[in-house]
């Protein structure tokens, strides 16, 4: 049952790098399978690394970090959602300009992919806040687990990603940017705005 619940944990980390990886793919569907491995690679690496650097941190400095994690993440992910969102404009005024020239497909360098794999993980900071009644050994097994989902279901929506990539290649960019842009908003959402229990409790002092 608890490996159930520690599976279930380390889906619902992965779904933010499963959402990127497939726009990766749409962007560049012509990608090479060991530069979709190395993405996933590091989408895993990171989703994995950053709830250690959590767990031991501990709760010294729980208080500082968890309210700047949100906006964070939030910062990196606008900065590449925004950033997307006017390279395809500029794509598509080039395009009325010259019309002749062969459209050459937009490649991801690795500063970007260690930014979006920084940008995705940086919110799994706070599980490893939530295993620190966890054993060392039981907490590192944990975050391994969510390190290796993370890689599988991101390598399998890179894949999927550069299966319809073709179709949607002219909008790739600004579908990237929008993508980015709503899960930063969500996380940030997500770190702003009192938990349901929270919630819950707050409102049972009111009656």
């Amino acid at each position: 049952m608890k490996f159930l619940s520690d599976f279930l944990v380390s889906v619902s980390m992965a779904v933010d790098c499963m959402t990127i990886g497939a726009t990766d793919g749409i962007q560049e569907p012509d990608m090479k399978l060991r530069k979709s491995l190395l993405i996933a690679f590091f989408f895993g690496l990171f989703q994995g690394v950053m709830p250690v650097i959590g767990y031991f941190i501990g709760y010294g400095f729980k208080g500082v970090l968890e309210k700047y994690i949100p906006w964070i993440a939030f910062a990196l992910l606008a900065f590449l959602g925004i950033k997307n969102i006017v390279e395809w404009i500029k794509e598509r005024k080039e395009e009325k300009t010259e019309v002749t020239e062969e459209k050459e497909v937009k490649k991801l360098t690795l500063p970007t992919i260690l930014l979006q794999s920084v940008a995705t993980s940086i919110d799994a900071l706070s599980i490893g806040f939530v295993y620190l009644d966890s054993e060392i050994f039981d907490a590192m097994m944990v975050f391994l687990l969510i390190g290796v989902v993370t890689f599988i279901l991101s390598f399998i929506a890179l894949l999927l990603g550069k299966k319809i990539g073709s179709f949607l290649e002219k909008w790739a960019g600004l579908l990237a940017g929008i993508v980015f842009l709503i899960i930063g908003i969500k996380i940030l959402l997500e770190g702003v705005l009192p938990s349901s229990d929270t919630l819950s409790l707050f409102l049972s002092h009111l009656k």
